[in-house]
């Protein structure tokens, strides 16, 4: 089926919408087009309901509501919107439900399909746009390295939905680089949390990173701070300066050791014997004997 949503401008809530919608089966299926208002819960999850806010279901005009499609057939549905008198200007919200039985399950309960599509109309007035970003953060404001996610809370507070869609979806700018969150649409009067996920962050950086939004009532914006360090990797980096300091200091005291063993034996070396040595003579005579060698004095002692 598609277009899998409709916005309506106030230039076209006159004109009718077409949808198109096709059996992929092989068996024929009857279908139904039921109307139904909805809004949406803070992770974007549409919730019907007759009653919902802001519902444009009693505007609609479908043609056909019932029909049978074959196999492979395709068919269209035409829809008019058509307001009451003087509606307050603005946007409201709608959905088309194409419902197919689908038989009986377990116990003999009949389950039916249904697909939801959301139309957007925008009745003609003054408008405000406006959005405000109430918060965005981060797991922490430390992280060892990516990825990254950056989850922020936007809150539609005008009185039109606001689509955030690629190429001009909501992103998160940080330090220049542009990190987009997924596509999603803010029905007015309702908020939501989404989170982007950066993937290729800086290998070390301090990042600033800011989600803004402009509108009627000016820009919204919301800043936190992301301190990226890589502590296993400068772990490991200190280990190895240390590895690196301890074997340096090792080797120089090893090659300490040696040279003042080689000076020791180079002292002992140069240094004469003591024993058996002749006296230096006084006054430049000739030396002085310990007559422990001279011949007559042994032989005399004999």
């Amino acid at each position: 089926m598609s277009p899998a949503r409709l916005a309506v401008g106030p230039e076209e809530i006159d004109h009718p919408q077409s949808f198109r919608v096709v059996n992929g089966g092989r068996s024929p299926v009857d279908v139904t087009v039921d109307r139904v208002g909805f809004t949406m819960d803070g992770t974007g999850r549409m919730v019907f309901g007759h009653d919902a806010p802001r519902s444009a279901a009693s505007w609609l005009r479908v043609t056909p509501a019932d029909f049978r499609l074959a196999p492979g057939a395709k068919r269209s549905v035409t829809v008019r919107i058509d307001p009451p008198p003087r509606p307050e200007p603005g946007g409201y919200q709608v959905a088309l439900l194409f419902v197919t039985p689908a038989g009986t399950g377990e116990g003999g309960i009949k389950l039916d399909r249904a697909i939801g599509t959301p139309i957007y109309p925008t009745v003609p007035g003054p408008v405000d746009t406006s959005v405000s970003v109430d918060g965005l953060t981060t797991p922490s404001g430390f992280t060892t390295g990516g990825p990254v996610d950056f989850t922020a809370t936007v809150d539609n507070v005008g009185t039109v939905h606001r689509d955030f869609l690629a190429p001009r979806g909501l992103k998160v700018d940080v330090n220049g680089y542009d990190v987009p969150f997924p596509d999603f649409t803010l029905p007015r009067g309702v908020g939501r949390t989404v989170t982007a996920r950066w993937t290729n962050p800086p290998f070390m950086c301090v990042c600033h990173a800011t989600v803004s939004v402009s509108g009627t009532g000016g820009t919204s914006r919301r800043s936190v701070t992301l301190v990226i360090l890589p502590l296993r990797f400068l772990g490991a980096l200190l280990a190895v300066a240390v590895a690196l300091y301890v074997l340096a200091w090792l080797s120089r005291r090893r090659r300490r050791a040696r040279v003042l063993g080689e000076t020791r034996a180079s002292r002992a070396r140069d240094t004469p014997a003591q024993e058996g040595c002749d006296a230096p003579a006084p006054s430049g005579g000739p030396p002085v004997r310990d007559g422990r060698d001279d011949p007559a004095r042994v032989g005399g002692e004999g």
